[in-house]
């Protein structure tokens, strides 16, 4: 491992664990003046499994030189890390209450001439299309682990550090966003029920509205996170993980194809098992991008020319050039 890797993993590690004790902080200092009772011990696990996997991939960089575990427990560490305090903020944020925003959201749909009705009839009337993209939709945890474990132990574990933080960025602005911008999704502004799509088993079409209507009343809202559920609808947090881990595995020879095919579906598959508006998507796209590239941007050294963007380059595709 090369004194640039090194630097670029400490640097990686120092901006995540800011960004999630600085999260958690909020959160904390927050709770007692919401309407929220957290259950402690379901951040404290994930938190706590994080700060193990963390010290374990201290141990194996600084005392063993094993920089390929070391990276994939520290991306899990990260992923895990903040999981766990950004749904806490998203359901502080979505007790703030502000105005639904389902109506907009539509009407940009409609005057963009995108049919999300058309849309959801046409994957209907093909049940093995509806499958796939339910697949897809649920691949996130089993594709972002595969990710981490290939491109850390093939020696990729800087563009694995990178997306991993992308995910966070993206994860922060998002869950932000749509706390001022909160929408109940597509599915529940067009009051449909499972007998409008016969054929199809959307993911997440109904499963936040319960934890949404209760955050919104203002009354005392019990929270366990182990049961969390994805309360963002604008912008999209699942089309951007699709194109983030997408552009992660652009960064393995074997992975990159079959990566980008899963996670073109996901995206695909966004609007009708996240019951997102088709401008969650494009703005999820659009932030994910961003992230992508102020990931690495902030990944580079603190010398030498900062006007430029250079990506990350691990020490095995230099190698393989």
């Amino acid at each position: 491992m090369t004194a640039a890797d090194t630097t670029l993993a400490r640097r990686s590690n120092q901006l995540v664990r800011s960004i999630i004790i600085g999260l958690l902080l909020i959160d904390l200092a927050w709770l007692p003046f919401s309407a929220i009772r957290l259950n402690a011990v379901s951040l404290l696990v994930p938190l706590v499994a994080a700060l193990v996997l963390t010290f374990v991939a201290h141990l194996y960089r600084e005392r063993r030189a094993e920089h390929k575990l070391a990276d994939g427990l520290d991306c899990s560490a990260q992923i895990v890390g903040f999981f766990a305090v950004g749904a806490l903020f998203s359901y502080l944020l979505a007790s703030l209450g502000f105005p639904l925003q389902d109506s907009v959201l539509y009407e940009v749909d409609r005057t963009l001439g995108l049919d999300w009705m058309a849309y959801l009839k046409a994957v209907n009337q093909r049940p093995l299309l509806g499958l796939l993209f339910q697949l897809a939709y649920d691949s996130f945890i089993p594709q972002v682990l595969i990710l981490i474990v290939t491109l850390s132990f093939t020696g990729r574990g800087s563009a694995a550090r990178a997306m991993i933080l992308a995910m966070i960025l993206a994860g922060f602005v998002t869950i932000l966003i749509s706390g001022f911008f909160p929408a109940m999704a597509m599915f529940v502004h067009l009051n449909l029920s499972p007998a409008d799509f016969p054929h199809l088993s959307p993911s997440a079409a109904f499963v936040h509205v319960h934890d949404m209507q209760a955050l919104r009343s203002g009354a005392p809202f019990d929270l366990d996170l182990a049961k969390a559920q994805g309360i963002i609808t604008f912008p999209s947090y699942h089309a951007a993980l699709g194109l983030l881990m997408l552009l992660g595995g652009l960064a393995h020879p074997v992975l990159r194809w079959p990566v980008a095919a899963v996670n073109l579906t996901m995206i695909a598959a966004t609007p009708i098992d996240g019951g997102h508006y088709f401008v969650d998507v494009g703005a999820g796209l659009i932030i994910a991008g961003a992230c992508y590239l102020l990931a690495h941007r902030l990944l580079q050294p603190a010398s030498g020319d900062a006007t430029r963007f250079v990506p990350v380059v691990t020490t095995a595709e230099v190698a393989e050039s």
